[in-house]
């Protein structure tokens, strides 16, 4: 019975001494949505005080003891706060805050794009008229025909530059709309980038047009955090910062 007694007792004061040691303790974070791992996240001792950022990797090591409570911050996310518990390793996730996206404002971007666009075309009816070749067939009284004014403009020089002219209107709305959806503000909002970062981002995960006419607001956003997540595992991505304007004249 004694010796029963001196175990647990042994066992009592072993655990007290276990509770009380300091150890170097590692985790990973991640984005809870994407499942990527994301670094620049401070993760804090609120019983010593002492703070560390995770590496690229989204890796970290702090000093802890059991009992004491563990916070990770991010910008653009939900903290996370955990009492450890003598775990071997640390698993994070953090949720990115939600962001209202009103599904007008895309919809105002698609028509303000479209507007601009039937807008040029009306500017430039002549050419556009001469640039369709859709109206190489014309149908009459007596049936389906060749339009002679049709054939002429594929062939003459006026009908090759008025096809030319429509390509560029037709790229520049699909520009325009992209624009429109993937602005910087957005992505700010979003991201947290902002100067030459938010530039670079930009130009290196803008969206195809086909994607950009048929997103919804969550389809966005959803876009935006997942290339965010590769933007930052990829560090050496070019940087063009530097890069002058090239002047026409």
């Amino acid at each position: 019975m004694k010796q029963i007694i001196c175990a647990l007792i042994f066992l009592i004061f072993s655990f007290a001494a276990y509770s009380q040691t300091t150890a170097q303790v590692g985790g990973i974070v991640f984005d809870l949505d994407t499942r990527f791992r994301i670094n620049r996240v401070v993760i804090t001792n609120l019983n010593t005080n002492e703070s560390v950022f995770n590496n690229t990797k989204g890796e970290f090591f702090i000093k802890a003891k059991v009992g004491d409570i563990l916070i990770s911050k991010l910008q653009g996310y939900k903290s996370d706060t955990l009492k450890f518990a003598g775990q071997t390793s640390l698993i994070i996730y953090l949720k990115r805050l939600s962001i209202p996206l009103p599904e007008v404002v895309f919809k105002d971007s698609v028509l303000s794009a479209k507007a601009k666009y039937e807008e040029t075309k009306k500017s430039f009816n002549k050419a556009v008229r001469l640039g369709n070749n859709k109206d190489l067939i014309s149908v009459g009284p007596s049936g389906a025909g060749l339009s002679i004014e049709s054939i002429w403009s594929s062939f003459s020089r006026e009908g090759k530059n008025a096809r030319k002219l429509m390509e560029i209107m037709e790229r520049d709305y699909q520009n325009s709309l992209i624009d429109q959806i993937f602005n910087k503000e957005l992505v700010k909002r979003v991201t947290g980038l902002k100067g030459d970062k938010l530039l670079i981002f930009m130009i290196n995960y803008r969206p195809s047009y086909s994607f950009a006419v048929k997103a919804k607001d969550y389809d966005l956003v959803s876009y935006i955090k997942i290339t965010y997540m590769r933007f930052q595992m990829n560090p050496n991505l070019q940087d063009i910062s530097d890069l002058r304007l090239i002047e026409i004249r």
